[in-house]
């Protein structure tokens, strides 16, 4: 048994086609009557000549002149049919140079001209000399030029044109350029201009002069063959402004070849990447970085004199660093301009630095409690390096100052203290240490001399009978135990069994058996003979 479907491939019936030509401005042309059959849905696609697609209908409208492909699609599984229509242009400009005939002007005369030129359906002419851009002639034909490369517009009452363009060359009198290049010049004097030729090795030699509108010579040589590379001329140190080239042949024609103009690159200083950094409580720490030079090479750190880097104060003072950059330096206004190698000077240029007198940060202390009073260490815990430290009392007098925000002082009673840090003009807020002594009102020497002259025979602790069941004990430098006493009702005299302590350094505790004080108090005690 057989089974399947039938259907019909996509065509295209073209036998009712009317295209319909374009006038010259394009948009009118178009291309109807085409009929399509298939299975299913059909699908019509217009391309032009680029492959866009420009329509999606059987029939093409408003279009140019061109080449157009339709293709038609359905649900079957066959190829798109294709067809491909041109849409004439109706009574086109038509440039046809097949007769032309280009003739190069005679030494040193001007009557280069191009003509014999087949145009058909236009009714004007306009030539157009593209060195320039001027109009020289309303005709047919060019006549009585230059060599040079000109473009021919042709045109009809319809408003519809067509160009073309053309080169004289020069006579045999003179060489043929190929290409040019010309390099600005700075103030010294830096321009270039070089110039490439199409020579052979049968060619003739010719001379070159360059020269200024006025006629005077600047440059002057020969071009010939060369076997190893393009047959060239490079002409340097120019300084800015016009020059003419001429070439002479060894018939003695000479043939102007070109005008150009050197212009000047202007030495600029290009601030679009400085850095400034600011100052920092006036510690002179500021910079400028980041100058760029255009126009022309930097100038240098060992430039010879008269010529470098130019920094200047405020006060017109010149900054002594000599570099591209500044650095170290206080807070205020700088100028600056350079002068590079080649005698070339920069603009001046005002940069401004700010001074940051934000407050420095507090100085951050850890609060303390202490049995008895004593000695007691006041250590700043986040120091600046470049700070400097101030101490004041509870009523912010000053009492004392340090580099190192280390202080030591003798504690008797519950104290507070404040302390500073100083960055060059910068002061911080100042920050606070409470200092409490638990068991206050006993103060006694770290020295005592019994020598029997009655003046500090005995270490003399004033205050402890305020404490009953005080422990007091002295060891020497080995932790031998030379002194103990409860409510020390018996001063230590420097005896040990009767027999007199050698000098030196002892340490004690004290213990007072209070709260909060627990193992007591330690320090140490000199004895002096």
């Amino acid at each position: 048994m057989e089974t399947g479907f039938s259907f019909d491939c996509p065509q295209l019936d073209y036998s009712k086609m009317i295209v319909t030509p374009s006038d010259c401005k394009g948009g009118t042309g178009a291309i109807t009557g085409i009929q399509g059959t298939g299975t299913g849905t059909l699908v019509y696609t217009w391309y032009d000549s680029s492959n866009a697609v420009v329509g999606s209908a059987p029939d093409l409208t408003d279009v140019p002149a061109g080449t157009y492909k339709l293709t038609l699609k359905d649900d079957s599984k066959c190829p798109a049919a294709v067809l491909n229509v041109t849409i004439v242009e109706l009574n086109p400009i038509v440039i046809d140079n097949t007769t032309t005939v280009i003739s190069s002007p005679a030494c040193n005369v001007i009557n280069g001209s191009i003509t014999n030129i087949t145009i058909k359906n236009a009714t004007s002419y306009l030539w157009i000399d593209t060195t320039d851009n001027s109009t020289i002639a309303n005709t047919k034909d060019l006549l009585n030029v230059n060599a040079g490369t000109y473009k021919l517009i042709a045109s009809n009452n319809g408003g519809c044109f067509r160009q073309s363009t053309y080169t004289i060359p020069l006579g045999p009198s003179a060489p043929v350029m190929t290409a040019y290049s010309i390099t600005n010049s700075d103030c010294k004097g830096t321009g270039m201009f070089q110039a490439t030729f199409d020579m052979k090795s049968n060619s003739p030699g010719y001379q070159y002069s360059l020269t200024t509108p006025t006629g005077k010579e600047v440059n002057s040589g020969g071009i010939f063959y060369s076997p190893v590379d393009s047959t060239r001329i490079k002409i340097t140190d120019l300084l800015p402004g016009n020059y003419i080239i001429r070439t002479a042949g060894s018939d003695g024609c000479v043939t102007k070849l070109l005008s150009f103009t050197i212009g000047i690159n202007d030495f600029k200083v290009d601030t679009r990447e400085v850095v400034i950094h600011t100052d920092i409580c006036g510690r002179a720490v500021g910079t400028i970085t980041g100058l760029k030079f255009t126009g022309g090479p930097p100038p240098s750190v060992f430039a010879p004199p008269g010529t470098g880097n130019f920094w200047f104060d405020n006060n017109g003072n010149r900054v002594p660093q000599g570099l591209t950059y500044l650095a170290g330096v206080a807070a205020g206004k700088y100028t600056y301009y350079g002068i590079n190698a080649n005698g070339c000077k920069t603009q001046t240029v005002t940069f401004i630095i700010p001074d940051s007198v934000s407050a420095a940060s507090a100085p951050v202390l850890d609060d303390m409690k202490i049995c008895l009073p004593a000695n007691v260490a006041l250590s700043v815990k986040n120091q600046d390096k470049d700070a400097y430290y101030y101490l004041y009392d509870d009523e912010k007098n000053l009492i004392d100052s340090a580099k190192t925000g280390y202080f030591t002082r003798k504690i008797n009673e519950t104290s507070t203290y404040y302390i500073g840090a100083v960055n060059g003009i910068c002061i911080s807020p100042l920050g606070k240490v409470v200092i409490m002594v638990v068991n206050p009102g006993v103060s006694f020497p770290n020295a005592f001399t019994p020598n029997n002259d009655g003046i500090n025979d005995t270490w003399n602790i004033i205050g402890l009978d305020q404490y009953p069941g005080t422990e007091v004990s002295v060891f020497d430098r080995t932790g031998s135990r030379v002194y103990h006493a409860i409510n020390y009702a018996q001063p230590f005299n420097g005896k040990l069994n009767g027999v007199n302590l050698p000098a030196g350094t002892y340490y004690y505790i004290i213990d007072t058996k209070k709260p909060g004080c627990q193992n007591g108090i330690t320090g140490n005690l000199t004895l002096i003979r």
